[in-house]
């Protein structure tokens, strides 16, 4: 049976051309990184920086590893940051800025990824006490994964950039997925990532990687979050043989391939509509799309259900269910997945 993995795009396989460019690799190409020495990540993290506009880039093993170093990078042990109540930095993290930063976590609600600044200065008109403990850091994420991908536009980037100038922090940026943002507005990436002081990315979900993430900042923030890198265990010594993707991964041909895995979801969300059932589905803005069942429907019978027949997705909670297209989903593949959901869907509503 033909299994259509509609988990994550994390799932993806290399593409012919990251394939073709590991072999055509040999020792000249890679060396030590943790010493500066790897050809090939220094090109990789040359390449980004310049594509994300930023001065410096730091190749690291993952989302997650990448933000804890950025956040590390930024603060001081005791330190309070503001966290989106939603965010993938404070729901999957594994509470890593808390137990291996030393940094306190205050959570902010947000509209779809967008706060209000008034509730936020109301948080941080405090902040110059000195029984307090400092908030040094913001964060944020673009796109938002918990709220279906939707897209933080530059315009909203930017006022957090003045709130964040306005009261002395720093604003980090959970980009995981900034080239489905910037491809979904057709925007130059840096129209985003002009309005924060760093940045971290994935290679490994949209772009196909196999492995790895990319921070950017300045220079002096790469040099602390090498440090950083180093000391949560990151130093990858000859790595360049993994991160050899990344160059094939950062084309413009290769991120303005996202546009299909947005087509994609926008054909699972109109497919899986044409069988009116009591479901919410909202139209994608990126390559993710969150369908809400009633109350009293047990999505694991549904996620249990559309498994036997080929199909995987993710429950994120009680009521909802995540789709996520990507590299290797074709458009067949979509229509077959809408026809077996569509079985599931009429056995659970009959």
């Amino acid at each position: 049976m033909n299994v259509i993995d509609l988990r994550s795009d994390t799932v993806t396989k290399p593409s012919p051309a990251m394939w073709n460019m590991l072999r055509s690799l040999d020792n000249s190409k890679i060396g030590d990184d943790v010493l500066g020495e790897d050809p090939t990540i220094n090109e990789l993290e040359e390449k980004a920086a310049k594509i994300i506009g930023k001065e410096a880039a730091l190749y690291v093993t993952s989302g997650t590893q990448g933000n804890l170093v950025s956040l590390l990078s930024h603060t001081h042990p005791g330190d309070q940051i503001l966290v989106e109540e939603l965010s993938h930095l404070y729901m999957n993290e594994v509470e890593s800025a808390t137990r291996i930063g030393g940094l306190m976590i205050r959570t902010y609600p947000s509209n779809k990824g967008v706060p209000s600044f008034e509730h936020l200065q109301e948080i941080t008109q405090n902040n110059e006490d000195t029984n307090e403990h400092p908030i040094t850091l913001f964060c944020t994420e673009n796109t938002h994964n918990y709220y279906g991908g939707t897209v933080i536009k530059p315009s909203h980037l930017a006022n957090m950039k003045k709130f964040t100038e306005r009261n002395n922090l720093k604003l980090h940026l959970d980009g995981a997925r900034i080239f489905n943002a910037a491809v979904a507005l057709g925007l130059p990436v840096t129209e985003f990532t002009k309005h924060v002081d760093s940045i971290m990315f994935c290679l490994s979900k949209g772009l196909s990687c196999p492995v790895g993430s990319i921070v950017a900042g300045s220079k002096q923030f790469i040099l602390k979050a090498r440090k950083f890198r180093k000391m949560v265990g990151g130093g990858m010594r000859q790595a360049g043989i993994i991160a050899s993707f990344g160059l094939v991964a950062l084309e413009q041909e290769w991120i303005q391939r996202l546009k299909e895995d947005h087509y994609h979801a926008k054909l699972l969300a109109e497919g899986l509509r044409q069988f009116d059932f009591p479901i919410s589905i909202p139209e994608p803005e990126t390559n993710i799309l969150i369908i809400t069942f009633p109350e009293k429907v047990r999505v694991s019978k549904f996620i249990g259900g559309i498994r036997k027949e080929g199909v995987l997705a993710f429950n994120i909670d009680k009521h909802r269910v995540r789709f996520v297209t990507h590299y290797g989903i074709t458009k067949e593949d979509i229509h077959l997945a809408i026809k077996k959901i569509g079985i599931i869907l009429k056995a659970m509503f009959k």
